[in-house]
């Protein structure tokens, strides 16, 4: 059986449990923080997580790991059948991880009641604006991420965005959702999927 590992606290986690969720994949959660120890580095090279095993192999990074759920099981497809929309849903992926979501991890530290620099909060309020104008050309909310169709860019873009906005909020008082029309209506309505749901009141839980 597949074993996922990691642990709750990561949006990353989420959103790949998310999808082994909505794809009807049967897996082993094992509870495991990021780590340096050597006995994680051979599963994991940087000790981060997630961090899939299957068989006694290990792969790490979120989209890679989504990727190869893809391809294992066709039974919920997360990608488009055209070959260019796929790469569509691969670009819009990337560009919310590197061009918001982590931009707004630089401020991270008030998640856990630490100063953010007022340097950092300058990067913020500059570069935050311009990766949400980048995304809003790239977005499609008719009625997912991507088109009429749910890709596993709606599960990124969930995990990614809601970490990102409560950190923007946090740091600099910017509503991403706001620079992101269409953007509220498909948040709740990814977050009203079941295999979401699951992970939300499981994270909930803890």
């Amino acid at each position: 059986m597949i074993k996922l590992l990691g642990f709750p606290m990561s949006n990353y986690f989420n959103m790949v449990k998310a999808v082994l969720n909505e794809k009807n994949i049967d897996f082993e959660e094992v509870a495991a923080p990021p780590s340096q120890e050597e006995d994680f580095l051979v599963k994991s090279p940087m000790g981060k997580v997630p961090c899939l095993e299957v068989d006694g192999r290990y792969l790490t990074e979120s989209i890679p790991i989504i990727e190869y759920l893809e391809e294992l099981s066709g039974e919920v497809p997360l990608l488009p059948a055209d070959i260019f929309e796929r790469a569509k849903v691969r670009e819009l992926s990337q560009a919310m991880e590197l061009n918001v979501e982590l931009v707004s991890r630089t401020g991270i530290s008030a998640a856990f009641g630490r100063d953010v620099s007022e340097d950092v909060k300058r990067r913020l309020k500059r570069d935050l604006p311009k990766g949400c104008a980048a995304l809003a050309r790239l977005t499609k909310f008719s009625p997912w991420i991507a088109g009429d169709q749910l890709t596993y860019a709606d599960f990124v873009g969930y995990f990614s965005m809601g970490l990102a906005n409560r950190l923007a909020k946090m740091n600099v008082e910017i509503d991403l959702f706001e620079l992101l029309p269409g953007s509220t209506d498909w948040f709740a309505k990814v977050g009203d999927l079941d295999s979401v749901k699951k992970v939300n009141a499981e994270q909930s839980a803890r």
